[in-house]
C-alpha cells in the first residue's frame, strides 16, 4: 500500500507540473489542442486524488493524523497548481483575444509545442525513442506521452531514449515550429521514412 500511495503522490505532482507546462504554451502558441490536453489531464489528475485519498484513509486507521495532514496538503497544493493550469487553459479554449503583452511575446518565441497522435500506418508504432533518433530527426523534444490504459490515460513524463511508442499515444513535443510539424507528421503516417 505504501508503494501505491508513494506512486499516486509522484504522478500527481508531476501531472500538475506538466499541466502549467502545457497552459503556459497552450497560451504562448494559441494552442487549442495543447490547452484541451490540460483539461483532460485535470479529469486524470481528480481520479488519481480520488484514489490517493481512499488509500490514505484506509491506512490512517488508529495512526497518527499529523503524516496524514501533511501528505493531505501536499496534495492539496498540487491540485491548486492543476487549477491555476486549467484556469490559464481555458481562455484559449474559447478562443478569447490575448492581452497585447502577449501577443508581442509571442512573436519573439522561436520555439512551438505539438500535440502529436500516434497513428496505426505511423513508422513510429511500436518503436523506442533511442531507436528512431527522434529529436535528431525531427528537431522536436518529447516532453512527455499520454497513454490509454484498461484504468483510463496515464502520463509518462520526460521519456527515456527506452521508451517505446504505442499506436494512439499521444506525444507532446517542444522545438522550433518546423520541427513540431515534422513530428506530427511522423505521428499521423504522412511521412513514411525516417
Amino acid at each position: 500500500m505504501t508503494e501505491n500511495v508513494k506512486e499516486l503522490i509522484e504522478e500527481i505532482k508531476n501531472l500538475s507540473e506538466l499541466m502549467l507546462d502545457l497552459a503556459y504554451s497552450s497560451v504562448l502558441f494559441r494552442s487549442k489542442e495543447i490547452a484541451k490536453e490540460v483539461v483532460l489531464s485535470y479529469d486524470r489528475l481528480q481520479e488519481l486524488e480520488e484514489s490517493l485519498y481512499e488509500h490514505l484513509f484506509a491506512a490512517a486507521r488508529g495512526r497518527s493524523k499529523t503524516k496524514l495532514i501533511s501528505v493531505i496538503d501536499l496534495i492539496e497544493s498540487a491540485k491548486n497548481v492543476a487549477i491555476a493550469a486549467k484556469n490559464i487553459s481555458e481562455p484559449v479554449i474559447e478562443g478569447k483575444e490575448l492581452h497585447p503583452i502577449i501577443q508581442e511575446a509571442l512573436k519573439e518565441s522561436d520555439e512551438t509545442i505539438a500535440r502529436a497522435d500516434i497513428a496505426g500506418k505511423s513508422i513510429l508504432k511500436n518503436k523506442t525513442l533511442g531507436e528512431i533518433k527522434l529529436r535528431t530527426y525531427t528537431g522536436a523534444n518529447v516532453i512527455a506521452i499520454r497513454r490509454e490504459t484498461p484504468h483510463g490515460h496515464r502520463w509518462i513524463f520526460n521519456p527515456k531514449k527506452d521508451t517505446a511508442i504505442y499506436e494512439k499515444d499521444v506525444l507532446i513535443g517542444v522545438g522550433p515550429s518546423q520541427a513540431c510539424e515534422k513530428l506530427r507528421k511522423l505521428a499521423k503516417g504522412v511521412v513514411k521514412k525516417l
